[in-house]
């Protein structure tokens, strides 16, 4: 289940429509001759727009949550995978990575079966969340190689965090509530929130 995570559960899962977005500088320029020159910027983060259902009756875990954190506070979410990725996946074991900052390849080896490209990843020596480029089959004590976006920002190693257990550590954007709409004066509707990676 994907959502807002605290205290070892997912207190408000995410509900449809969902975004998750790439956010990536780009600069655009185009000259009179209409020929265009683009740069990127290596910064990235992800960027989450979703409803929220509480899990709870009450509902109050998430309006501590909201408030407490404000926009100032670091707010774990399990992040959301693409359907196709959780079909297709086949890949069990623990994980082990080694690469170099910079590098958009990662060595990874314990691993056995698939993981498809668009499966998001985290690598357990820091918190920047990471989407796979390539289908990559493991076998049984054989290392492979996959490709990520972004290129890594650190030295990855140690383990890897793949499929549904993949957290990232977010900030709610500045227009997020920070407090409670009520529909009927019962229903909690805290409309759509807009989650940004911590860097």
């Amino acid at each position: 289940m994907y959502g807002i995570y605290e205290n070892g559960e997912v207190i408000a899962k995410f509900t449809a429509p969902l975004t998750l977005r790439s956010n990536q500088p780009v600069f655009v320029s185009d000259t009179l001759s209409l020929k265009r020159f683009i740069s990127r910027r290596s910064a990235q983060r992800w960027e989450i727009d979703a409803g929220l259902e509480p899990l709870m009756t009450d509902a109050q875990d998430l309006m501590v949550n909201l408030v407490t954190k404000g926009y100032s506070e670091t707010v774990t979410v399990i992040v959301p995978q693409n359907h196709g990725v959780v079909k297709a996946r086949t890949a069990t074991g623990v994980a082990t990575a080694t690469g170099v900052a910079g590098a958009s390849q990662v060595t990874i080896s314990g691993l056995t079966g698939l993981i498809p490209k668009g499966t998001f990843v985290r690598f357990s020596n820091h918190s920047k969340v990471y989407m796979t480029t390539t289908n990559v089959s493991f076998v049984t004590n054989v290392s492979n190689t996959i490709s990520v976006f972004p290129p890594l920002t650190l030295s990855a190693t140690g383990t890897m965090t793949y499929g549904d257990d993949v957290q990232m550590q977010c900030l709610y954007d500045t227009d997020v509530v920070s407090g409670m709409v009520y529909s009927d004066g019962i229903l909690m509707d805290t409309g759509k929130v807009r989650l940004v990676e911590k860097l």
